[in-house]
């Protein structure tokens, strides 16, 4: 299913391509304006995406028709849970029993992406959806294995939560945060700001994963690349432990094997917290978040009820029933939830879209800093 593209006159020729040209100019001027001065974004963006052109979607209609001729979606993630997709999907199939669901999961972020990345080089389409990560979009979006989309649902999304030319929209908005054993740390003695984990007397007591150039490029888009890197620089000196996993690493924190962990999943937090955890999370200033892109795939083979997933995914219906299976916070502002209630007054910094092209680079810093 070809996407439907604005059409030139062209006895206009001249006139199309100067609009063209004004288009790159204006997101390359975004780019700069996301990362030189994260604040004023927003404002810039909506005014971009207004004007830009977009896919024009397809009717539910025939949707229905192609995708019970097709009977199948194929899904791959990293980061739900099985029994969070059995019921997200449960629920899609509720109101479309024709389509059989199979998802993939993936271990971690990077090999979902090299999974999409070695099969596209073989000729190889066996996915429809998919989900990413915003330091990895850029290389799939690049690679042409992400469709353009009107996502029609998505109208009224702040411009950070999806791709300004349609190639992807968040599936979710986690907060990354930095979390405390409150068994081994007080309230008192605990981190207040970002500058407090940079003292000595955390050495060798904070943990975090070993894949963390998302989180590099989050603290760019927040405060900007040469604060964020003297930034990174000052914390590598704390001689951070490594380990993997969020759930496990949350896990041993609540167990006293370290004191700290500076990237944790909010919702699963506070779920932990429900069970009676001895935990608490950082209100830093601000408040680290990102989007997770999901995608339909370029060459999905099951085209139609590709988009009927994401059309449902994308609705206040599908929105609600993601955050009731996960807890989790959604760009849907309507929807209500425990990740929402948690956030409210909070500052998030969420990296604009366009800073996905610079996910090489960050992953390059990070590992210069903390890996070699």
């Amino acid at each position: 299913m070809k996407s439907v593209r604005p059409q030139v006159n062209c006895g206009r020729c001249k006139g199309g391509l100067e609009m063209q040209s004004r288009g790159k100019l204006l997101r390359t001027f975004l780019v700069l304006a996301a990362l030189k001065f994260p604040s004023d974004y927003l404002a810039l963006s909506a005014i971009a995406l207004a004007a830009a052109p977009q896919a024009e979607a397809p009717s539910e209609a025939r949707l229905v028709e192609g995708a019970k001729k097709e009977a199948k979606l194929a899904f791959w993630i990293n980061g739900w849970t099985a029994n969070e997709l059995e019921q997200m999907f449960g629920k899609f199939r509720q109101k479309y029993p024709f389509v059989n669901v199979e998802y993939w999961r993936a271990s971690e972020d990077s090999q979902l992406h090299q999974k999409m990345m070695s099969e596209a080089r073989a000729g190889i389409q066996n996915v429809d959806i998919a989900s990413s990560e915003i330091n990895l979009i850029a290389e799939l979006k690049k690679a042409g294995l992400a469709k353009k989309y009107a996502w029609p649902n998505t109208a009224a999304w702040s411009p950070q939560h999806k791709d300004p030319e349609g190639y992807w929209v968040a599936s979710n908005i986690n907060g990354i945060v930095v979390v405390y054993n409150t068994s081994l740390v007080s309230a008192a003695e605990a981190p207040k700001n970002w500058d407090d984990l940079l003292n000595p007397k955390w050495r060798g007591s904070i943990s975090m994963d070993r894949d963390a150039s998302e989180w590099v490029l989050m603290l760019w888009a927040a405060w900007g690349k040469e604060k964020a890197v003297n930034y990174l620089r000052a914390l590598a000196k704390n001689e951070i432990v490594f380990g993997a996993g969020q759930t496990a690493r949350l896990e041993m924190l609540g167990a006293g094997a370290f004191k700290i962990d500076l990237r944790l999943n909010l919702y699963r937090v506070l779920q932990y917290q429900k069970k009676g955890a001895p935990v608490e999370w950082l209100r830093t200033n601000p408040v680290l978040a990102k989007a997770t892109p999901l995608l339909i795939a370029e060459r999905a083979p099951h085209p139609n009820a590709a988009l009927l997933f994401a059309n449902w995914f994308t609705s206040l219906e599908g929105q609600q029933t993601f955050t009731d299976v996960t807890g989790r916070l959604v760009p849907d502002s309507r929807v209500k939830g425990p990740t929402a209630d948690a956030v409210r007054g909070q500052k998030l910094a969420v990296p604009p879209p366009e800073t996905a092209m610079y996910g090489s680079e960050a992953e390059t810093i990070w590992r210069d800093l903390f890996l070699k």
